[in-house]
């Protein structure tokens, strides 16, 4: 017996000797494949809890969605057409027959709260709804595990548990290329004390060391490496109430993150529409509703009493809108003074002779014809002399040809203008034309109605008017006349035009805000088949107009899909 004693002391270093060879190799595959970026598996970002128990009901009108939280049940009611919050219904709730009114909380939810939500098992729910003149009953079931009904309170022990745990083991935990450095160095350390301990028999410090391997060997398998993974990972969120993309592609989202991201949904239907093309215009006066203001002599302008009319100002047709004062030059001032000579010169000889025929009239030595003609011939020269003075200071009006509102304004008082001067510029802002120019001479005439974008995003519809015969660079002038045009629009601002033209379609007819593009380069949509449920469907589609998509495949008539966010619910993973 005693030798059989002796031969197990003897041999009582191997472990030791085992494990700081493990260490050391460990240690050293560590180094060599946890290095940066790093991964064993691909991270898949999944609910790592269990959903909290709730009751999802849907009708025509309404999808209820109760979700039990504690002992109370939160209420998401919202349309089914179009997926909106509900927030001005009155809401009773009966739970196995326990009738209880809804209370409305801030943040757009409904609230019951009951005992019987703490208790496992199967409850009845049965749901009043009264919104406005509208009203509906739904009846669905409720089931409470048991894991649910008895771990409320632990569930809040464990969770000051788990975080203590954490706190502490994050202590132990060394940095990944110190531990990993640190334990090869110690299995080589050990080992040699090992061999010596064969040697001196210091047993103790082969147990230190072997202590300290399995220290270190835990901190090294713990930490990886910088972005080292070990394989999938639960989600942030850690809980099933958490967003999430299944194993079969669809998504889970709750409603309190489908009212975050206001996800609104639209049942399509098949459609007949005319397919659209695109150009651009400007908008221009329109000449049945415009006009100019010109002087028809030189001169100089002179303000009315109430001053020149500024931009914008609205003007009857007839308001005075300032006065021409003639200006002559030098040259006209010579000619006009040496015509009022010529003129006085011939008053005063037909003034001579008409006196001397009266005289030889008294005689008939002259016929009363003769003395008639001179009369009237002297009182025409004294009338174009009176014309020609008059003409010297005869101011002219100007008025305004139209009703609208000044579009141009070049006149100044004292301004010295010339006849073919605008000084004014008229129009009716509220019924402009466009002018645009198509390069396709086939859709011209195809063109039923159009409509127009403007850059702060309003549309205003256009009404076709017609188009000139004579091409302009190659493209044909076609006016539309604007119903409806808001105060915003100037003259000579560039609009985008959008047209309907050619033979009429038939398809499902779609914004194009609901188009989404998946991770393989697919255009999909988002069909919202329960109401917390939402599966990505694959379609071809084609450019209807700046707005609108025409299905070619991948939808049927009834489907409800999201047609606000799409984007965002994509994002879900």
């Amino acid at each position: 017996m005693p030798s059989i004693i002796v031969c197990a002391r003897a041999f009582a270093w191997l472990p030791a000797v085992f494990l700081s060879l493990a260490l050391f190799f460990s240690s050293f595959v560590s180094l060599a494949h946890a290095g940066p970026g790093h991964d064993h598996g691909s991270v898949v970002s999944t609910s790592s809890g269990t959903a909290s128990p709730r009751v999802v009901i849907t009708s025509e009108l309404f999808q209820f969605v109760g979700v039990v939280e504690g002992d109370a049940l939160v209420i998401y009611l919202d349309r089914n057409a179009d997926n909106e919050p509900v927030v001005a219904a009155t809401i009773e709730v009966s739970l196995n027959n326990e009738a209880i009114k809804a209370t409305f909380q801030p943040d757009g939810t409904y609230e019951v709260v009951s005992s019987l939500l703490k208790q496992a098992g199967q409850i009845e729910v049965l749901v009043t709804i009264q919104d406005g003149v509208v009203s509906d009953l739904l009846v669905g079931s409720l089931v409470i595990p048991d894991n649910v009904a008895t771990g409320t309170a632990a569930s809040a022990a464990g969770d000051r548990i788990a975080a203590v745990v954490a706190r502490f083991s994050s202590l132990l935990v060394l940095p990944t290329a110190f531990a990993a450095t640190a334990a090869m160095i110690t299995g080589l350390v050990g080992f040699g004390v090992v061999l010596g301990t064969m040697v001196t028999g210091a047993r103790r410090a082969a147990v230190v060391v072997f202590v300290i391997s399995i220290i270190l060997l835990a901190s090294t398998a713990a930490m990886a490496g910088a972005g080292h993974d070990h394989g999938p990972e639960p989600s942030s969120a850690g809980n099933g109430n958490a967003p999430q993309r299944k194993a079969d592609g669809s998504i889970f989202l709750p409603k309190a993150t489908q009212r975050l991201l206001e996800v609104r949904t639209l049942a399509v239907t098949t459609q007949s529409v005319t397919p659209t093309v695109r150009f651009n215009g400007r908008i221009i006066a329109d000449p049945r509703r415009s006009g100019v203001v010109q002087s028809t002599i030189a001169g100089r302008f002179m303000a009315p009493d109430d001053g020149v009319p500024p931009l914008g100002a609205r003007v009857k047709a007839g308001h005075p809108l300032g006065r021409i004062k003639p200006a002559f030059a030098s040259i006209d001032s010579s000619q006009l003074s040496q015509t009022l000579a010529e003129l006085d010169q011939q008053i005063g000889l037909y003034v001579q002779r008409l006196k001397r025929q009266e005289l030889m009239l008294q005689t008939n030595a002259v016929p009363q014809t003769q003395v008639e003609e001179t009369r009237f011939t002297l009182a025409g020269q004294i009338n174009k002399r009176k014309e020609l003075i008059e003409s010297l200071s005869r101011e002219e009006q100007l008025v305004a040809p139209v009703d609208g509102v000044i579009a141009t304004t070049r006149a100044v008082s004292g301004q010295v203008v010339a006849q073919t001067d605008r000084l004014f510029e008229i129009v009716d802002a509220s019924r402009p034309l466009v002018e645009a120019l198509i390069f396709d001479q086939s859709l011209v005439d195809k063109i039923t109605d159009a409509e127009m974008s403007l850059a702060d995003g309003i549309v205003v519809r256009l009404k076709f008017q017609g188009r000139s015969r004579t091409l302009q660079q190659q493209y044909a002038v076609v006016h539309f006349e604007v119903l409806d045009a808001p105060d915003s629009l100037s003259l000579g601002q560039p609009v985008s035009i959008i047209a309907r033209a050619g033979n009429p379609v038939t398809g499902i007819v779609m914004p194009r805000a609901a188009l989404a593009q998946a991770p393989n380069g697919q255009t999909v949509v988002f069909e919202h088949k329960e109401p917390e449920t939402f599966i990505p469907r694959a379609v071809r589609t084609e450019a209807l107009d700046s707005q609108r998509v025409l299905v070619v495949s991948g939808l049927k008539d009834g489907d409800k899909i999201v047609i606000r966010n799409a984007p965002l619910v994509n994002q879900v993973r």
